[in-house]
């Protein structure tokens, strides 16, 4: 023990490298194994690495590899969706349209109109009180340009269905040629129980088949559409599907493609959505009477 701490307190002696350490020992009058002098050594590099000078440049370098790592990371996850243009739509010959609320503000409706979107789906209503405040002007401006509208209502789950798709038929257009009701159900931060939320969609469905004689499309993410509704409304409600990263598998009305379609007389960006079929399939869309009434 009396060497091995002798041999600690010289290696805090000023030699600068451990061989020179070591010729220092072969000069003395101890006497060391081979075992011994690598204990020593073990003992050395132990000792030296938790030296204040060695343990600041090791945390330096680790700290400077993390923070390389983070932002090549950061760099990946804010990649943005490609910009998407009307030349781009003309190209692939489909029928097209969008969807507006009171988010893109002011519309240059005579631009707009020029570029001739086969449809458009407008925001209503949301919850059991807000009403846009754009949506009498944006139906009324659409309609006069001969566009195919729809009317659509964002789902709150601080309310019932029910008293949502009053709120939705007390303000919401449905005339005749317009594009059937459309609920607009997505995820929220805070989310009740799944039979909770399937029950209160059932009520505004059943709601407004009573009163429209139609079930309304509704408008989800696959996820969302197999978590909550694919056993309740299949073959009944007609599915808009978001999906940014690919074609929907499931059978779809009408997809949601990208959030950052660019079109003259919008400010900034808008929603770009695509009709599965042919523009006479878009008859089958629409307000008609319908006296046969079937809940979910």
């Amino acid at each position: 023990m009396t060497l091995i701490f002798q041999s600690v307190c010289i290696s805090c002696t000023p030699y600068k490298t451990i061989s020179a350490y070591f010729r220092y020992i072969n000069h003395t009058h101890f006497y060391l194994t081979p075992m011994q002098k690598r204990l020593i050594f073990i003992l050395c590099v132990i000792i030296l690495s938790q030296c204040p000078i060695f343990a600041k440049k090791h945390h330096k370098s680790t700290h400077k590899k993390h923070r390389v790592t983070r932002k090549v990371t950061r760099k990946v996850q804010r990649a943005p969706q490609p910009t998407v243009t009307l030349n781009d739509i003309k190209a692939m010959e489909n029928v097209w349209g969008i969807d507006l609320s009171h988010h893109q503000s002011d519309i240059n409706w005579e631009k707009l109109g020029e570029q001739k979107p086969n449809f458009m789906f407008i925001k209503a209503s949301e919850g059991i009180t807000h009403l846009d405040t754009k949506y009498s002007e944006n139906y009324s401006e659409a309609r006069k340009r001969g566009i195919l509208v729809g009317s659509y209502h964002f789902f709150s789950y601080k309310s019932s269905g029910k008293d949502q798709a009053n709120n939705f038929l007390s303000v919401a257009q449905h005339k005749d040629s317009d594009l059937l009701p459309v609920l607009d159900a997505e995820f929220a931060r805070q989310m009740p129980a799944q039979a909770e939320v399937t029950n209160e969609l059932k009520d505004f469905i059943n709601t407004i088949y009573e009163k429209l004689g139609h079930y309304p499309i509704v408008y989800c993410n696959h996820r969302f559409y197999k978590l909550y509704l694919e056993e309740h409304i299949s073959n009944k409600c007609k599915l808009w599907i978001v999906n940014y990263q690919a074609k929907p598998s499931c059978d779809w009305a009408f997809w949601q493609t990208t959030d950052r379609f660019k079109l003259d007389g919008i400010r900034g960006f808008v929603d770009l959505n695509m009709f599965n079929g042919p523009i006479a399939g878009l008859g089958s869309m629409l307000y008609r009477s319908i006296t046969s009434k079937q809940e979910l």
